[in-house]
């Protein structure tokens, strides 16, 4: 197991079967990347850093989402709307 980054440990697949407590307790202190034939195959965190990531994305993609809506709005021909009763109307 080798640390590179602050943030980053790198383990081979193989390091799992004879020091998984090691890497195990490592991830308290960084993610693990796992290796098989130097190459990066998955990566270990804490389950609430997973998460708090997880809902980091989430927050973003919502904040991107409402930037596209408001450019949409600002572009778009209001003659091309029709009112909520109107459509409603139409539904039925």
């Amino acid at each position: 197991m080798r640390i590179v980054k602050e943030r980053t440990t790198f383990a081979a697949v193989s390091e799992l079967r004879t020091s998984l407590d090691a890497i195990l307790r490592q991830l308290h202190e960084t993610c693990v990347v796992l290796e098989k034939h130097n190459k990066p195959v998955a990566v270990m965190m804490e389950p609430q850093r997973y998460k708090e990531m997880e809902e980091a994305v989430e927050r973003a993609s919502d904040i991107l989402l409402a930037f596209e809506a408001r450019a949409r709005e600002a572009s778009a021909d209001a003659s091309g709307f029709v009112p909520l009763d109107e459509a409603e109307k139409r539904s039925l």
